[in-house]
């Protein structure tokens, strides 16, 4: 009875150790997305520095997804003057989320998801004398599934569009 007494309380505090030591698990859902040049959709070339990032959770609806993603409301581009378009991105309050200096977006949601991640940059065309003389539009799109404690990497190619 003696022995009892005295291993009852390690075994007690061995059980706690066990039961509530357990680690803990990331459940986030990571994306790695890296933009990159294409002249023709297939292959990448360089990185595009700084490309704007927008989301579209229409065809994929998850409330939650949507209430966490700050949407930007981007312009009818395709109605849009181009030189028009490149002072629009040039201010950084009329989008949240871009890319680094090289190429790399990364983001993080709670929740798994189904994304379809869109990305647009607009680059001036400048003369030997450092004079912009027009404008070249990028666009590119690739879908992102996020996974619970997951990175998922995907590169987007950006074609040159008009």
């Amino acid at each position: 009875m003696k022995n009892l007494r005295f291993f009852l309380p390690i075994i007690i505090a061995l059980a706690g150790v066990v039961l509530f030591t357990q680690c803990k698990k990331d459940h986030s859902c990571k994306m790695k997305v890296t933009c990159k040049y294409s002249s023709n959709g297939l292959e990448g070339g360089s990185v595009v520095p700084f490309a704007v990032i927008t989301f579209d959770t229409s065809k994929y609806h998850n409330g939650a997804i949507d209430t966490l993603i700050a949407h930007v409301n981007l312009p009818n581009i395709d109605t849009w003057p181009i030189d028009s378009l490149y002072r629009w991105f040039e201010n950084p309050a009329n989008y949240s989320h871009k890319a680094n200096a090289n190429g790399v977006f990364e983001f993080s949601l709670p929740h798994p998801a189904l994304l379809l991640v869109n990305a647009i940059k607009v680059d001036p065309i400048k003369d030997t004398l450092g004079n912009i003389t027009g404008y070249v539009k990028y666009t590119g799109t690739t879908q992102v599934q996020v996974n619970e404690g997951e990175t998922t990497e995907k590169t987007i190619l950006m074609v040159e569009t008009n």
